[in-house]
C-alpha cells in the first residue's frame, strides 16, 4: 500500500515539474492600423455583394438573387412558399 502510494506522488510530481518546463508564449498586440495612403493603393471587395430580393404577389413568396457589385440579377424568381398574411 505504502508502494502504491509512493508510485502515485512520485508520478504526480513528476508531471507537474514536466508541465512547468514547458515554455510560456507571450502575444502582444498593436494598435497600428495601415491606411490607403500609406501603401498608395485603392481598397477593392474580392468578392460581389450578392442579396436575396423577396417579393410577394397574389399571396405566393418569390425571391430573386441580385448582386449589387454589378447592379444585375443572378436569377430569375424562385417560388419560395405562401404567404401568412
Amino acid at each position: 500500500m505504502k508502494i502504491k502510494k509512493a508510485i502515485l506522488t512520485a508520478t504526480f510530481i513528476l508531471s507537474l515539474s514536466v508541465c512547468s518546463l514547458q515554455p510560456t508564449i507571450t502575444v502582444t498586440a498593436s494598435n497600428n492600423v495601415c491606411s490607403t495612403e500609406q501603401y498608395g493603393g485603392t481598397v477593392t471587395p474580392r468578392a460581389h455583394i450578392k442579396k436575396w430580393i423577396y417579393k410577394i404577389e397574389n399571396g405566393k413568396i418569390y425571391k430573386r438573387l441580385y448582386n449589387a457589385s454589378t447592379d444585375t440579377w443572378e436569377s430569375d424568381w424562385i417560388y419560395v412558399g405562401e404567404s401568412t398574411d
